[in-house]
């Protein structure tokens, strides 16, 4: 599994999530590890950055930004790195939907890299971890000098789907 040398000098007090429709500048992010997997029965990416990790869904419009650093996007969260934190975000594209949830846990909870689909160690104790499922996603972050294992779990819903035309049936809305 990839690793890297945990950064010292920051200790990160706030993770940032941010949601968008439109892919962000990946060219500008420390990427770690890619993944190409799918969701929704789409092409998916999921990258662990040097900050956090991404997630993108292009054909559905959904990209998933995380970050120790402050992002700027169409829905942007602000999270406490915590064991006490709970919360809920929303994103709503035109074609997906989505829902996480994040807890914070202890480190004691992290269920270590080896369940996961993606891992990368930052250090000795210091992991982003993602488990891919069919329609959504886990992660872990953890900060050992927090004792914290940021636990999330998003769900995508596609949305604004037409009704499906059996073969054979006549069309509903014939041309003239």
């Amino acid at each position: 599994m990839p690793s890297d040398t945990h950064d010292t000098d920051h200790t990160p007090t706030t993770l940032y999530f941010g949601y968008t429709s439109d892919a962000p500048d990946l060219a500008s992010l420390d990427v770690k590890t890619v993944h190409p997997d799918t969701l929704l029965g789409r092409p998916a990416v999921f990258t662990v950055i040097g900050e956090s990790h991404y997630v993108g869904l292009p054909e559905l419009g959904f990209h998933e930004l995380c970050s120790c650093t402050s992002i700027t996007s169409e829905t942007a969260h602000e999270t406490p790195l915590s064991t006490a934190v709970e919360r809920e975000f929303r994103f709503d594209g035109e074609r997906v939907g989505a829902t996480t949830v994040v807890e914070g846990r202890p480190m004691s909870a992290f269920p270590g890299p080896n369940a996961a689909t993606v891992a990368y160690r930052f250090g000795p104790d210091a992991w982003t971890t993602i488990l891919v499922g069919d329609a959504g996603y886990e992660t872990y972050h953890t900060y050992p000098e927090h004792d914290l294992a940021l636990y999330t779990e998003t769900e995508l819903i596609r949305q604004h789907e037409p009704p499906a035309t059996p073969a054979g049936a006549a069309n509903p809305h014939p041309t003239e």
